[in-house]
């Protein structure tokens, strides 16, 4: 979507690809062997990197922590706000410590013993089992009976060896806003998108298997979409994201609403949320990579 909607009049893109076999270019349609070095030594002289590698490495911190040894500029948050947020455990209770409403939760290191009657009876049932580490809702279990508690957990530390956290129900309806930056830097929310599924909550297959609907703006008052944008800035500034990111959240009114996680590389596809609630404010996928860009790389 990126390489499709760039300003081709004011950049020149590179497609990079990361996988277990290192980086490779693509040009002209082949994908060859390179290296940041090579990047870095191009004489074309690439002003930086804009980062859509979700998961590992480009969402917990390991990639940026390359680029920021090298000097290298990219669009996302620094190393360590990636590796915070990439983790939900730590970011639920980083968020809980900065006086903003989260999920009660537990955290279960890896390969810790832990007491199913104890979690029960501090977090109560429903509940939900998270591994602190994937994204896509990958291995996120909603248990309803203390039966299924144990082999939650279970799958989900195998998983992610950086634990797990059981976290209390939180009810309301489910809500995400995406935050980018305004013309002069300063990071302003999209309209609000309210997330509807007939499944348990918003898993994998409500996600990328046609299970949910998205509706962009919410139908919700003035008021309650002013709390929920509000509270995504407050957020995204709480844990020191820059370029773009989305923060989900519960709500029952405008009263109050609970934060489930930001994503600090949000989906970004023709179809992702983003790139929908900027049209809905009139900003086009040209413009918004072009904000981006002007914010992170070139500001």
């Amino acid at each position: 979507m990126v390489m499709a909607n760039i300003d081709r009049s004011r950049f020149t893109p590179l497609l990079v690809h990361i996988d277990e076999e290192g980086w490779f270019a693509e040009i002209d349609g082949e994908k060859r062997p390179t290296s940041l070095a090579a990047l870095m030594n191009d004489p074309a002289g690439y002003i930086g990197a804009f980062v859509m590698v979700h998961g590992t490495p480009g969402e917990n911190g390991i990639l940026q922590a390359e680029l920021e040894a090298a000097g290298f500029p990219h669009t996302t948050a620094k190393a360590a706000t990636m590796a915070l947020t990439f983790h939900k455990g730590r970011t639920t209770a980083f968020l809980g410590e900065a006086g903003i409403l989260v999920a009660q939760a537990i955290q279960i290191a890896d390969g810790a013993d832990w007491s199913k009657e104890a979690l029960i009876e501090a977090l109560g049932l429903p509940c939900f089992v998270k591994p602190n580490e994937t994204g896509s809702s990958i291995g996120i279990s909603k248990v309803n009976t203390a039966e299924q508690l144990d082999p939650a957990i279970q799958a989900a530390m195998a998983i992610s060896d950086s634990g797990v956290v059981v976290e209390s129900l939180l009810k309301g309806r489910e809500f995400t806003s995406g935050v980018i930056p305004d013309a002069h830097g300063r990071p302003v929310a999209l309209p609000v998108t309210e997330i509807t599924t007939e499944r348990e909550f918003f898993d994998y297959e409500a996600k990328y298997a046609g299970e949910s609907d998205e509706i962009t703006p919410a139908d919700i008052s003035a008021e309650w979409t002013q709390n929920l944008q509000d509270l995504a800035v407050q957020v995204y500034e709480a844990t020191g994201m820059r370029g773009m990111a989305r923060v989900d959240m519960m709500s029952e009114g405008p009263d109050s609403a609970y934060v489930i996680e930001i994503n600090s590389v949000p989906g970004f596809s023709e179809a992702s949320i983003i790139p929908k609630q900027a049209d809905a404010v009139g900003l086009s996928k040209t413009e918004l990579i072009s904000r981006i860009i002007d914010q992170t790389l070139l500001a």
